[in-house]
């Protein structure tokens, strides 16, 4: 695969100072790549409640507009925004969207409604107080991830996402305390979801950052294979690097995964329709 559509670079709050424009796109024309996206985080409710600091978004605008230049003939870059619980506060988000050019736009769901991002339920000793998800009964975890459904079914219908990014995001901090989410009770919540996601046009991601830790991608493979038995054609591929080593960390598994699931090709919507790329 020639395309990573997931990427940070310092510009993100949790990106490495190594990572910035010019290095994750050296580093892409290094792996192969013919196209990456850029896709700093901006998540709304963090922002506005002062949890992560600000996203400087005149700043990653100007570095990857000039990037699209400098790269031109040996590199696609995407100015993109992964978009952090845009339901949450809509309005701000759609002031976001409307400020600046996004090529693509992710949609992710790191933290339930008043309730904190999912990595501070896997640690004990975060900077901000939450409930844990070791404490948690296998019926209360359940819990949790059907309000992760339902919220994600209502960030379909907000207008001008691309791609839904790491469905099961939750999961790699039910894994990294011990405990398994299992998805199997959940295959109809899922199928209406994935049913949703075809008639918006909206693409799901295969992301592979979690491999190296918890050994499992997001969404697993059995869901990528749900998708493709409701229909599902749309289809992304993103390394969620936040370091310009992992670019393309994992892709051969990714292709793999996507393959057994009669993929043959990335299909991922765009601000200037679909692209393809072969798997």
């Amino acid at each position: 695969m020639r395309a990573n559509f997931h990427a940070h670079t310092s510009f993100s709050f949790d990106g490495c100072p190594e990572a910035t424009v010019d290095a994750m796109c050296e580093s892409a024309i290094a792996h192969g790549l013919s196209l990456i996206a850029l896709t700093d985080h901006c998540d709304i409710n963090g922002e506005i409640e002062g949890i992560y600091p600000v996203l400087d978004k005149e700043g990653v605008f100007a570095a990857v507009q000039a990037a699209k230049q400098k790269y031109a003939d040996r590199l696609t870059v995407l100015f993109g925004v992964e978009l952090g619980q845009a339901t949450q506060y809509p309005a701000e988000a759609r002031a976001l969207l409307q400020k600046y050019p996004y090529d693509i736009v992710l949609a992710s769901l790191h933290n339930l409604a008043h309730t904190p991002d999912f990595y501070y339920m896997s640690k004990p000793d975060a900077e901000f107080p939450a409930p844990q998800l070791s404490e948690m009964t296998d019926s209360e975890i359940g819990a949790l991830f059907s309000r992760v459904l339902e919220e994600t079914m209502a960030l379909l219908d907000f207008d001008g996402i691309h791609v839904l990014t790491h469905l099961t995001y939750m999961h790699r901090y039910v894994r990294r305390v011990g405990k398994e989410l299992d998805f199997g009770s959940f295959t109809p919540a899922l199928t209406a979801l994935f049913e949703k996601m075809i008639r918006r046009g909206v693409a799901l991601e295969l992301n592979v950052s979690t491999l190296y830790r918890e050994g499992v991608t997001m969404p697993t493979p059995e869901l990528i294979a749900l998708y493709r038995r409701t229909g599902g054609r749309l289809i992304s591929v993103g390394s969620d690097a936040h370091h310009p080593d992992r670019v393309t960390f994992s892709f051969d598994r990714a292709a793999e995964i996507l393959r057994d699931c009669d993929f043959t090709e990335l299909a991922v919507p765009t601000a200037n329709g679909i692209l393809t790329f072969p798997i």
